[in-house]
């Protein structure tokens, strides 16, 4: 791992395992600040580069710093949060009381029953769908569960009971085969139900990052014979920076160009690329490593609502040469009743994501908690 430095356009570039190499370009802006006495400050942007995607954002962590004149410095948290469980759970259509009488049913064709139950998950068509097959699931019967308390068992159920969906809907028609399996949590995130719950979607052709990610993963192999998700592994636990976590089933790393706010990217090292070719040990470990994942933000980095997405191969393929089953997890803002939103201009339309704290700070945050 040698890093090759280049002063003159303050490139920089470290090269990883295989043909992988982390390249970022430093530039500093000069201003006069208020903040100290307008004497002229230095601040250095990152620009950083995706090894695999080419995909570009931007690291400044003096941003975390930045007023917000939305937010009072007495608006808690936790009482905003207490009020929303308070009001919602009298009226909330997962609770389990209600989920049986309020959902909608799946259609005969699918031959799954009205419903998919595993234990406390229960998986049910969602009733405003963008997608032919979309399904949401409860995690939990409880209305309100904190993010650090969501189980390992509890993914495991959402996950055998996703893989059940998958086939049942690739059985119906085998040009469905793109699944995907997708959290969002607290209103932040877009959710707009407190109970926790996952939505997967399943359709006749990828989403656009699944797309590119399995279209640059096999450009990768072709080019340098080797699986990037694996080199990507071996590269990053060389270098440490970002590296966070490892076992034999998955590994965990701080991402080098995120799409969000403190960004994870979870690699699982099985050689399956289609969810419904997972073992019911193999749902349990991969809850395991969710569990884990969302509990260490929470503890790390004060994570409260999050975006997750799990990238998948498509159903009745095995693509492990060149591709591996990715998560990526995202933080949001905190829930307060004025809060300023992490997603602005430079994100939603010029997809450049803007970063206010480095990968290396993140990595450090949280895999003591791992």
């Amino acid at each position: 791992m040698t890093p090759i430095n280049e002063p003159e356009d303050h490139t920089e570039i470290t090269k990883g395992s295989g043909g992988i190499q982390f390249e970022k370009k430093i530039r500093f802006a000069s201003i006069k600040s208020p903040l100290e006495n307008f004497e002229t400050v230095e601040q250095k942007i990152e620009f950083r580069k995706d090894p695999l995607l080419n995909h570009w954002s931007r690291v400044n962590t003096l941003r975390a710093e930045r007023v917000k004149q939305a937010a009072s410095p007495n608006e808690s948290f936790q009482t905003n949060l207490d009020d929303l469980v308070e009001k919602s759970g009298q009226k909330c259509f997962f609770c389990p009381e209600k989920v049986l009488k309020s959902t909608p049913k799946f259609p005969d064709k699918l031959g799954l029953g009205e419903r998919i139950i595993v234990d406390n998950f229960t998986l049910f068509p969602n009733l405003f769908v963008f997608s032919e097959f979309h399904a949401v699931g409860t995690l939990g019967n409880q209305h309100f569960t904190p993010l650090n308390e969501i189980s390992a068992k509890t993914w495991k159920n959402a996950i055998q009971g996703s893989i059940k969906y998958f086939k049942a809907v690739y059985n119906s028609d085998k040009q469905v085969k793109y699944p995907t399996f997708n959290f969002n949590f607290l209103p932040p995130s877009a959710s707009s139900i407190l109970h926790p719950h996952i939505q997967i979607i399943q359709d006749v052709k990828p989403t656009k990052i699944t797309e590119e990610l399995l279209l640059k993963s096999k450009q990768y192999f072709k080019e340098n014979g080797s699986n990037y998700w694996l080199d990507l592994i071996d590269s990053e636990r060389a270098l440490k920076d970002r590296f966070v976590s490892d076992n034999d089933f998955m590994c965990w790393v701080a991402t080098y160009s995120p799409f969000g706010k403190n960004e994870l990217t979870g690699i699982v090292k099985l050689d399956k690329t289609d969810l419904t070719q997972f073992t019911e040990k193999e749902a349990e470990l991969f809850g395991l490593e969710i569990s884990k994942a969302l509990s260490a933000l929470f503890a790390g980095r004060n994570a409260r609502s999050v975006n997750m997405a799990v990238f998948l191969g498509p159903i009745g393929e095995n693509c492990s040469n060149h591709f591996n089953i990715t998560v990526k997890i995202v933080t949001r803002p905190i829930l307060v009743p004025n809060y300023t939103a992490d997603v602005g201009f430079m994100e939603l339309l010029h997809n450049e994501p803007i970063a206010e704290a480095a990968p290396e700070d993140i990595a450090i945050s949280v895999k003591q908690f791992f």
